[in-house]
This record gives C-alpha cells, sequence and structure tokens, in this order.
C-alpha cells in the first residue's frame, strides 16, 4: 500500500517563497520521499515525544519528516535552512 504525503502549512507557506525552480526541486524530492520515505534520509532525530524524525537535506534545507507506517503516511513536519543554528 502506497504512502500519503502530507506536509504542514508552514512548509507550504514557506515553499511560496522561494524561486520556482527550487519549489519545484524540492516538491519533486517531496515525491521522492512519498514513494520511498526510509531510502531519502540522511540522519535521525527523536522529537519531543521521543518518535524517530528523519532528516533529509536538498536544495540547501533540512528537510524534517516523520514515517507514520500505522497511516501509511509521510508527514513533512518542517523546512529550515540547513545552514541555520537555530533550534528546531
Amino acid at each position: 500500500m502506497p504512502y500519503r504525503l502530507l506536509i504542514d502549512l508552514e512548509v507550504v507557506t514557506l515553499l511560496q517563497t522561494l524561486p520556482a525552480r527550487r519549489r519545484r526541486n524540492l516538491l519533486n524530492h517531496f515525491r521522492a520521499l512519498e514513494r520511498y520515505p526510509s531510502a531519502h534520509s540522511d540522519y535521525t532525530e527523536a522529537d519531543a515525544h521521543d518518535r524517530r524524525v528523519d532528516v533529509s537535506v536538498r536544495e540547501g534545507f533540512a528537510i524534517y519528516y516523520w514515517i507514520d507506517e500505522a497511516d501509511r503516511q509521510v508527514k513533512i513536519l518542517q523546512l529550515i535552512a540547513a545552514d541555520s543554528s537555530g533550534s528546531r
């Protein structure tokens, strides 16, 4: 059964501010995450609920996402500039 992709509204808002080429590349990567979510993880972290959150770095951004196996969903939680030193 395929995964369903869900994207946080703040991520959508940020995407709208990016140049078209960069936005298109990120959206293509989101689709790749939807098809094979675990294959694109560069590293993992634990969230506040001690759930595994995968991180994939593309186009100068760290893409934080959660693979919800029970509901077969890939949830894009956050998009942060990869050179940002701020906390999540």
